[in-house]
């Protein structure tokens, strides 16, 4: 799974797909990483060096401290940054409006129907995808001009799922 950690408004991609290595930013490293019992020390071993890491957690910030230096971490895996990204486009909503699917998934269910006046906030469409649902919203109120994908569906990442219009 991909994550996006970001330390001082520096990015770094974080690929973990096996228990020994994982991928920073594309390079791959070998890694050994366990929590310490009932602490919030951590020992990583990276690249055959060793290090003492304590990790404290505040909301969605992380503390690490490594070498004596504190460092401020936010973590987000790569779903839930598309996500985001797709929730924080819809908001701004004017005119005609594609509602397309961030990831590839299945289309579990469809909420509304072609020439269905919607409000602002009503569940449309639901997608599957890495085995969770995701509920999409009318980023405004309108009325549903196009739906373009039946219940079963398999959609690939950007496919239009269906398009709300300025209602008349």
């Amino acid at each position: 799974m991909k994550y996006i950690a970001t330390v001082d408004d520096h990015e770094f991609t974080i690929d973990v797909n096996d228990d020994d290595y994982i991928e920073i930013d594309g390079e791959r490293h070998a890694v050994d990483f366990q929590g310490l019992s009932s602490t919030s020390m951590y020992s990583l071993i990276l690249n055959g060096h060793s290090y003492d890491i304590d990790i404290g957690e505040d909301a969605d910030l992380y503390h690490v401290m490594l070498k004596s230096n504190v460092y401020e971490v936010t973590v987000e895996d790569e779903r839930t940054r598309r996500l985001a990204g797709v929730k924080g486009r819809l908001k701004e909503a004017v005119g005609e409006v594609l509602i397309k699917a961030p990831m590839p998934g299945v289309i579990v269910n469809i909420l509304v129907a072609d020439g269905q006046a919607v409000v602002k906030n009503e569940v449309v469409i639901i997608l599957e995808s890495m085995k969770m649902q995701n509920e999409f919203k009318a980023p405004k109120a309108g009325v549903v001009s196009s739906v373009r994908v039946r219940a079963g569906d398999k959609v690939d990442q950007n496919a239009i799922m269906l398009t709300i219009s300025d209602g008349s």
